[in-house]
């Protein structure tokens, strides 16, 4: 069976060897054959990994490298730039700022857990989530030794996530974002329907799903949690189950009960409220091949205006969701500074990057679950489970 060819910097290359042991899996590398990958590659890869592509050997091909648009051009400018300008150098002492009040929490909720356990419970959930959104920045960060260390606490130890997993469905998500067929953060049928079904997939709960969608939400953590055991055992990934998930799994079961399942229900629900209102809203691409990456992110993506530090806080960095979808390698910490530049970038290249407020982003986002509520069936509706192969 061929392996993909894909264009990177005007060059075919072809995956051979390599295709089977790429870390992100085979599903996105056979979306980009016969593409361009430029921007999606450089999103996403380390210098070493840029490196080995270096050494890669490209191919003769008869067919027509894609000629990148204009404002594809302008994008790889502006990155270049901003390499230059020292934007991907990351600050351990930002860095520490983060973590603190996680560890804080969890030591204060694990101590008082049998004291305090509602408290306890509320305790650990924040910092679950904002554990979250840290180990988000840490598994996308690239050439940082110290976040690859603290990743296995941050995000294997507290929530109980693989690593792998996340990066082959996360990564998929970032270079295909609502891609239909593709991106795996929208594959939910038949538990939410993000547009009109077929009748196969269709279910008589789907005309309430606006009214359960948000209690629904509270299952995310645990979805995760069961979705990262099930891939380390299915990849017999013992290094994984042993030393990056069971201590956390022992220390959650030396809890009170209620605080150990309420603070994984009550730390998804805060996770998944942020995570559900920046794309599903958004235009839906019903296409499995790439189109520009960088108008894909701006049609697809929302920021959002947090009002206060309170869901500033909350929100850990995914309200400026466009400049992170654009550069995704990029601290957290610096997306505030940087979201002026995109605005002004993207309005000299006829790009809106687009905002709106909390109250009003969680209302088009529950409006949208109403409306496919309520709307007929499609028989030309993409088959669900698509999202299972990205992990293959």
């Amino acid at each position: 069976m061929p392996t993909p060819v894909i264009a990177i910097d005007g060059e075919w290359y072809d995956l051979g060897d390599f295709y089977s042991k790429h870390p992100g899996g085979q599903k996105i590398l056979n979306n980009f054959d016969g593409s361009d990958a430029t921007d999606a590659f450089y999103s996403l890869h380390s210098e070493s990994a840029i490196k080995q592509l270096k050494l890669m050997k490209p191919i003769e091909s008869k067919r027509q490298i894609p000629e990148p648009k204009p404002i594809d051009v302008s994008f790889r400018a502006l990155k270049d730039q901003l390499y230059a300008d020292g934007w991907w150098e990351r600050d351990a002492v930002e860095e520490a700022k983060l973590l603190i009040p996680i560890v804080s929490l969890i030591v204060w909720g694990t101590v008082y857990s049998y004291t305090y356990p509602l408290w306890s419970m509320v305790a650990i959930a924040i910092a679950m989530c904002q554990a979250g959104w840290l180990g988000h920045d840490m598994t996308h960060a690239r050439n940082s030794p110290y976040n690859e260390a603290a990743l296995t606490f941050v995000s294997g130890w507290i929530n109980g996530f693989d690593r792998n997993w996340w990066s082959r469905k996360h990564n998929t998500h970032h270079v295909f974002t609502n891609h239909i067929g593709v991106d795996p953060d929208i594959d939910m049928m038949p538990a939410i329907f993000l547009w009109a079904p077929s009748k196969a997939l269709d279910h008589h709960f789907r005309k309430w799903q606006h009214f359960y969608a948000l209690p629904l939400y509270s299952l995310i953590y645990a979805t995760w949690r069961f979705n990262s055991l099930e891939y380390a055992f299915r990849k017999n990934d013992r290094k994984t189950l042993l030393y990056k998930l069971l201590p956390g799994y022992v220390w959650l079961l030396c809890l009170p009960w209620i605080v150990s399942m309420g603070s994984i229900l009550l730390g998804g629900w805060l996770v998944a409220v942020v995570v559900v209102q920046s794309h599903e809203a958004e235009t839906m691409i019903d296409d499995e091949k790439p189109q520009s990456y960088v108008e894909t992110q701006f049609i697809s993506t929302i920021d959002i205006v947090c009002p206060d530090p309170i869901t500033e806080f909350w929100f850990g960095g995914m309200q400026y969701q466009l400049t992170h979808h654009l550069f995704p390698t990029l601290p957290r910490y610096k997306y505030r500074k940087l979201q002026p530049v995109i605005e002004e970038w993207g309005r000299k290249n006829g790009l809106e990057y687009r905002k709106m407020g909390f109250a009003s982003a969680m209302g088009q986002h529950m409006s949208h679950l109403r409306d496919n509520a309520l709307k007929v069936c499609d028989e030309n509706c993409q088959p669900s489970g698509w999202s299972v192969a990205a992990l293959d």
